[in-house]
């Protein structure tokens, strides 16, 4: 994308989606009957989506940039378990982990752009499985918006709208991927109301990540805050950190 004047710049866009998570990660530890902060929570992860793509499209080392998602993986991982599960949780994985997939699936996307539309969609939906059976945090919704981000960036495509309504319907598909192996698809359990009853919940509160294309449509492709790397890499450990905490404080007994 080229550089504009005005609009939005891709650290603010990151300020943007910092404070959208820590909303969404207090409203889910420490205040989880207020549904509203979990609303609000959902303008951060295609924020983020949207600027893996934009650095993966950008940057000087496809190598260094991997290597540094799959270390903060490795570093977020028991902040992670601690804030949401309260110890080690092999079942669920951090965002990072997320994010490190986006990386593989925005590769072979590239490398597979003369293949078409069907080698596209084998890739995406080859990691869909491995982020679900993975237990990566979104599961099988977070290579979707990947897919569609990546497809707008390169063809400068200005309405993100469809791609969110896809990314909160591919909520839809979670049962089935993870029914798959756990034996659901095959003795009826899918037939059970309550299973989609959560999946279509699910994508109503996905559906508000809508409320990032304002945001996103005004990205004017400037970078500015380089020394604050490191600032905007280890925010989601340590933020993950202090909400244990205070968790561990106020759930202590006189």
């Amino acid at each position: 994308m080229r550089e504009r004047k005005g609009g939005i710049s891709a650290d603010w866009l990151k300020v943007t989606a910092m404070a959208a998570m820590v909303v969404d990660h207090a409203g889910a530890v420490l205040f989880p009957q207020i549904l509203e902060l979990r609303l609000i929570g959902r303008i951060a992860f295609p924020v983020y989506i949207w600027l893996l793509v934009e650095g993966f499209v950008h940057t000087s080392s496809r190598k260094r940039y991997f290597l540094q998602m799959a270390a903060l993986a490795v570093i977020s991982e028991l902040p992670f378990d601690l804030a949401f599960s309260g110890g080690w949780d092999l079942g669920w994985q951090n965002v990072y982990f997320t994010l490190l997939t986006g990386l593989l699936l925005l590769t072979v996307l590239e490398k597979t752009a003369k293949g078409g539309i069907v080698c596209a969609l084998l890739a995406t939906v080859a990691l869909m499985a491995v982020s679900e059976f993975g237990g990566f945090d979104y599961g099988c919704t977070g290579p979707v918006l990947v897919a569609v981000f990546y497809s707008f960036e390169k063809r400068q495509t200005p309405n993100r709208a469809a791609g969110f309504a896809l990314f909160a319907c591919s909520n839809l598909l979670r049962p089935v991927f993870s029914g798959l192996f756990s034996g659901a698809l095959w003795n009826g359990l899918l037939a059970e109301p309550l299973v989609w009853e959560g999946a279509f919940g699910t994508v109503v509160i996905e559906s508000f990540g809508i409320l990032a294309v304002p945001l996103l449509a005004r990205y004017n492709g400037i970078r500015r805050w380089k020394r604050g790397k490191l600032l905007f890499y280890f925010f989601y450990p340590v933020h993950l950190l202090v909400i244990y905490g205070i968790h561990l404080l106020v759930t202590i007994q006189p």
